[in-house]
């Protein structure tokens, strides 16, 4: 196949998988549970941003576990903002990743001056520094308790009506959808085209050889500062859709707080799952580990087996993840090939 057929091929894929996106919400609405699966779909969207910015950070070589950190800041910092001034949330979820990239650029700095896993231990700690302020300091942030604000959702004035970004409603969390769904579109847009350009290319060539970058004129550390900041606003946009959608956030470990270590490990687990080499492989990898994890919520307790064995078996067997699959299956059928063909019996 050509080129220009591969690429029409890749096109006409995406366009199908946009329309199935576009359409799972409006079919939904004729289960039972459907405004549930809706709210799933939401949370998968939420955490492919989050993902595909760890990813990006990944690009020149360093790994970051303090996403949930940065989810923090940008869902307290937007709801914060919208309860204590009154500011609307389409102005708060942004104040809430620039508080997210302002954290970003402080510690950026001291954090790439060491590498490999004290660069990881470094964001780790800062992920659970995060968390603990926001425990202790509750006459602002409602401490272990957490806050709510229920009444607070980006909404529209039209000359029809004013469209209110709910989870209530006729068709709960349609409208909410779809507002997630237009603006990971356009972050993950913006991080492609990045990836795609002239400094994805330097990107690589730090994590290739940073040495060897750095000899040929390459600012290693101004790229990893630049790209590490980038990544933690998305990450915020992330933390302040998420703070809108559940309404209330909580530091202890409940369901209204996706902002400890294990949502970090997870989005870890999405991108080898999925690929940490191609661009696709976070949106695959989250999209197939979250819904696996919910359609086996009744084997919750066998959970952490399941996803220990998946990820040894990604690790030695799929290294390039689900995306290379297409590399992996000729390569597996011409192994066991030549095992049953050495196996067979010989004639006399």
């Amino acid at each position: 196949m050509t080129d220009q057929g591969k690429k029409a091929v890749k096109a006409s894929v995406f366009s199908v998988l946009v329309l199935v996106a576009l359409a799972l919400p409006w079919l939904l609405r004729f289960r039972k549970d459907g405004a549930y699966w809706t709210h799933v779909l939401v949370l998968i969207a939420i955490m492919i941003l989050a993902t595909s910015s760890m990813r990006a950070i990944n690009r020149t070589g360093e790994l970051s576990l303090g996403t949930a950190g940065f989810m923090l800041l940008g869902g307290y910092g937007a709801a914060l903002f919208s309860i204590k001034l009154g500011l609307s949330p389409w102005l708060t979820i942004l104040l809430g990743a620039l508080i997210a990239a302002f954290v970003a650029a402080l510690v950026a700095y001291p954090f790439f001056r060491v590498k490999g896993v004290y660069f990881v231990i470094c964001t780790l700690l800062l992920g659970f520094i995060l968390l603990y302020l926001t425990a202790y300091f509750d006459e602002f942030t409602g401490g272990w308790q957490g806050i709510q604000f229920f009444k607070i959702s980006p909404e529209i004035n039209t000359p029809w009506g004013t469209l209110v970004f709910t989870t209530g409603g006729e068709f709960p969390h349609i409208a909410y959808y779809y507002l997630t769904i237009l603006v990971v579109g356009v972050c993950l847009f913006v991080l492609y085209r990045m990836e795609r350009s002239r400094i994805g290319l330097v990107w690589k060539s730090i994590r290739e050889a940073d040495n060897l970058a750095q000899s040929v004129g390459v600012n290693v550390m101004g790229q990893k500062v630049f790209i590490f900041v980038i990544a933690c606003f998305f990450t915020g946009i992330a933390g302040g859709l998420y703070a809108f959608h559940v309404h209330a956030l909580s530091p202890t470990s409940t369901p209204a707080n996706w902002f400890h270590f294990f949502t970090s490990v997870y989005c870890l687990l999405y991108m080898v799952v999925g690929g940490v080499e191609s661009f696709w492989g976070p949106l695959v990898g989250t999209t197939l580990i979250m819904l696996v994890r919910e359609f086996a919520r009744e084997a919750k307790e066998y959970w952490p087996l399941v996803i220990g064995f998946l990820l040894i078996f990604i690790v030695f067997f799929m290294p390039k993840g689900l995306m290379a699959l297409n590399e992996y299956v000729p390569l597996w059928y011409k192994k066991l090939r030549a095992l049953f063909r050495r196996k067979a019996p010989t004639s006399s």
